[in-house]
């Protein structure tokens, strides 16, 4: 039965997306709900928040002010928490009930950076769409925002990192090191100065589709290079036919890597991948025809053959430990049939 979902659990939203671009940069981010989202983004969706908080705030929308529109006290409540904490910028970041009644943000942020003369964004999320949809938003917005003039052409930008793509944040740090003459992370282990410098790097390559608009912007505004995928190791083990789950880049350069496969991306209409689809039912049809499955333990009722499991916080919001990495193919191909 279509839209219905027996198995697997919510997947990351857009506002989650938007605030894991923004955690290291130094800003005061305001979810802008009556705080579940903001319980749901830092519980699930954040794996850093345990081990360094960040400024990531609840507005505490109340149901008055949702009804009557009052941006004013949202407002007032960033100002005020901007003159405490000294923010580097300021992001409101929108979720279901501000969507309903149609908040203006990008004109709220206007009005806050011309009284306080902080960088201020708005973001339109609302917890609909998927956490890269959230994320490419953010990307290209601090791109557009920040990069200057070009002044040199050196390194390589990696776009799209988010740990919110494995299982926790070692395997994200194994991921940098498979890049070489990195430049900078972005958005992993990054500073502000990092977007600041973007229009410097000499190519991008870009690991997950929220870096692919940013990626863009800066191709077409500096003549900056990209190419997408992971620098997985190839190992073509022979085995049965294989179907790997995720988000569309990292599934796609994972079945390139282990060869005779295909990918299913869970969070985009379009890409790289063979299959394009969130709905359950949909998925376990298509899961039917493969004897190999890699795939979040949360897919795992659904396959009858032979599962791999691979933790993502995007599906299971971490509550999983890492079985297997992305990185990892030769280990993976062991475990095919």
């Amino acid at each position: 039965m279509k839209d219905l979902y027996l198995n697997l659990p919510p997947f990351a939203p857009d506002y989650g997306g938007v605030c894991e671009v923004l955690y290291e940069l130094g800003g005061l981010v305001l979810i802008h709900d009556a705080s579940g989202c903001t319980v749901n983004y830092v519980s699930f969706d954040e794996p850093r928040w345990h081990r360094s908080g960040g400024m990531v705030y609840s507005s505490g929308l109340t149901e008055i002010d949702a009804v009557m529109g009052n941006d004013d006290v949202l407002i007032e409540k960033a100002l005020k928490a901007a003159e405490i904490l000294h923010p580097s910028l300021i992001a409101y970041v929108g979720s279901s009930v501000p969507m309903i009644v149609g908040t203006d943000f990008d004109g709220i942020a206007a009005e806050t950076e011309a009284r306080s003369g902080i960088p201020a964004f708005g973001f339109d999320a609302n917890g609909i769409h998927s956490y890269i949809c959230g994320a490419s938003k953010a990307m290209e917005a601090l791109v557009r925002r920040f990069a200057g003039e070009k002044t040199e052409s050196r390194g390589t930008l990696i776009l799209g990192l988010l740990p919110m793509d494995d299982a926790d944040l070692n395997a994200s740090r194994r991921m940098i090191d498979l890049f070489e003459d990195r430049r900078a992370v972005l958005s992993l282990g990054c500073s502000l100065d990092d977007w600041k410098n973007a229009q410097n790097a000499q190519k991008c390559i870009v690991v997950s589709s929220a870096g692919l608009r940013a990626a863009e912007y800066l191709k077409q505004t500096y003549g900056i290079p990209y190419e997408t995928g992971l620098p997985l190791k190839p190992c073509r083990k022979q085995h049965s036919s294989l179907l790997v789950i995720g988000e569309d880049i990292r599934a796609h350069s994972m079945a390139q890597a282990l060869g005779n496969a295909d990918a299913l991306d869970l969070f985009s209409p379009d890409g790289l991948s063979r299959y394009h689809t969130a709905d359950e039912d949909e998925i376990a049809g298509i899961i039917s025809g493969y004897e190999n499955v890699i795939a979040d333990p949360c897919f795992a009722p659904m396959v009858k053959g032979n599962f791999i499991p691979m933790p993502t916080v995007s599906v299971s919001g971490g509550i999983f430990r890492e079985t297997v990495s992305v990185t990892d193919t030769e280990g993976i191909a062991q475990m095919l049939k």
